[in-house]
């Protein structure tokens, strides 16, 4: 295990948020992520890391004026939306945890919209999805090693696009 594993994930999502502290403390109370930092910019601006309910790494950020100005200056081709689309449909996070029925169980009982419910995947992991007020795609998995280790199946982490939906959709 390379040496940067035990203290920083590899990959850490960044998501951008209309309002980020109601981001954070609806990422807390549905799915259990607990807030290990925050930089508060202000006028209802933050930045916030979220450790996920069994590991791992999310940044929550907010979406302001100082943000929109620093993107449209590097960004050659920089466009705000035009409208809001909702659900986002660019992304979705992938969350390993422990027990995911139980997880499940926790967010449809605090009223997360859920897209579907625990299901075995041919590529070895029993997951649900669901979405965020904002409209980000969250999916949480449990790795189901007897069938991600049985007849040559790729992993979740060796199977691109492991949270499509059908269609290929993410």
């Amino acid at each position: 295990m390379p040496a940067h594993e035990d203290s920083h994930p590899t990959v850490c999502p960044h998501l951008r948020y209309r309002d980020p502290a109601a981001a954070v403390a609806w990422l807390g109370r549905l799915f259990g992520f607990t807030e290990r930092m925050r930089f508060d910019r202000g006028d209802r601006d933050l930045t916030a890391r979220l450790q996920g309910p069994d590991g791992g790494t999310v940044m929550v950020s907010g979406l302001g004026e100082e943000f929109k100005e620093w993107m449209g200056e590097r960004a050659p081709r920089f466009e705000e939306a035009s409208g809001a689309g909702w659900p986002l449909l660019t992304h979705a996070v992938t969350v390993v945890v422990d027990q995911v029925d139980a997880h499940y169980r926790r967010a449809e009982q605090a009223g997360a919209i859920i897209l579907s419910v625990p299901t075995d995947q041919p590529w070895g992991l029993r997951s649900y999805a669901a979405l965020d007020p904002e409209g980000h795609q969250w999916e949480f998995a449990t790795i189901a090693s007897d069938r991600a280790n049985s007849g040559g199946a790729a992993s979740a982490m060796d199977r691109p696009g492991s949270g499509e939906a059908p269609g290929g959709r993410a």
